[in-house]
């Protein structure tokens, strides 16, 4: 935060014209959308780039694993470049979920452009008006449980008629049950631990449930909030799967971010998050899952005892259970 890019926004986005095809915003789609349209709706929409338009320069705001944010000096956009795995793919798959998403209703970000290059892969967005939701004590935390309820109630209620998976566009090689598509997820290490079997069979449970649109990556601070107005960004991780997916990654997000910040587990408001309602085995994955992406000891410190009481848990017992997991970790040394 604070690094200045050498160019400017102009020089920059044009230096990646040279081996790129720029597009305008997506048209919003009708029904679950197939493959074969993710070209067309990538295509530029007969509005040109404004190349000519000064945005730059560029400040680093965040840089992340696999994406970095910069904003402009003026305050009028944000550039998003998608890195290391599969960025075409995660920038197509985030187009098409903001689009889809406006048709619901859900307010978005405005996308002015897009394109690859040799060297990245990008995505201009208008910078929306607002401040990104946090989990402070108080009503902030409300906020948040409001909005992840507020926001399933657009996405969730739209079942589909299509198989679980990644993003919003449908493959035809995907035949994935929910289970399957829950448990695809993990690296293959996993499937040789001791719980594998186990929560394999706990899972089954979800494919009784209809297939939704997902989020796939539900925070507080991709609730963008302006006079009541409340903005939902970062959709490169959208999917096809249970609504109990975005939830259980809702209650994750709050339960371990509190925990960092320093609230001890007699502090936690579990009557308030357990307002999400995320069934046990979907909470133990969703934690799983977090452990797995923290080598090489991130696996060591869920303990098959804590793990089974999450997994066997009632509604309203899982947040205590997944923070006690939680706060195991914590205490072993596993990174936020």
């Amino acid at each position: 935060m604070g690094t200045t890019m050498e160019t400017s926004t102009d020089e920059h986005v044009v230096s990646a014209h040279g081996g790129s095809k720029t597009v305008a915003a997506p048209t919003p789609l009708s029904g679950p959308i197939g493959r074969g349209e993710v070209a067309e709706i990538m295509q530029a929409q007969g509005r040109p780039y404004p190349w000519r338009v000064p945005f730059g320069p560029f400040r680093l705001q965040h840089e992340k694993t696999h994406s970095r944010i910069l904003r402009s000096e003026t305050g009028e956009v944000l550039l998003k470049e998608y890195r290391v795995i599969a960025p075409k793919a995660r920038q197509e798959r985030e187009a098409l979920a903001i689009a889809e998403a406006e048709r619901f209703g859900v307010n978005v970000p405005k996308i002015l452009g897009a394109g690859t290059t040799e060297s990245t892969t990008w995505t201009l967005f208008q910078l929306l008006p607002g401040s990104p939701g946090s989990l402070q004590p108080g009503q902030s935390l409300i906020d948040f449980v409001d909005q992840v309820v507020d926001l399933g109630t657009e996405l969730h209620s739209r079942a589909l008629d299509a198989a679980p998976g990644t993003g919003w566009f449908v493959s035809e090689q995907e035949e994935w049950t929910q289970r399957e598509f829950l448990m695809s997820q993990f690296s293959p290490n996993a499937s040789s631990r001791p719980w594998w079997s186990d929560l394999n069979r706990a899972l089954e449970a979800t494919d009784l449930g209809p297939v939704v649109y997902l989020h796939g990556d539900l925070k507080a601070e991709h609730f963008i909030v302006h006079h009541r107005r409340v903005a939902v960004v970062d959709w490169e991780a959208c999917a096809r799967g249970p609504a109990c997916h975005d939830r259980a990654d809702a209650l994750f997000h709050a339960l371990r971010d509190l925990l960092y910040l320093g609230w001890g587990l007699h502090r936690l408001p579990h009557d308030l998050l357990q307002r999400l309602q995320v069934p046990g085995p979907v909470m133990a994955h969703r934690v799983l899952l977090w452990l797995d992406r923290r080598p090489p000891h991130g696996m060591e410190a869920a303990s098959r005892r804590t793990l089974d009481h999450l997994m066997l848990a009632e509604p309203a017992e899982v947040s205590r259970c997944a923070a006690d997991l939680l706060s195991a970790a914590m205490r072993q040394g596993v990174s936020r």
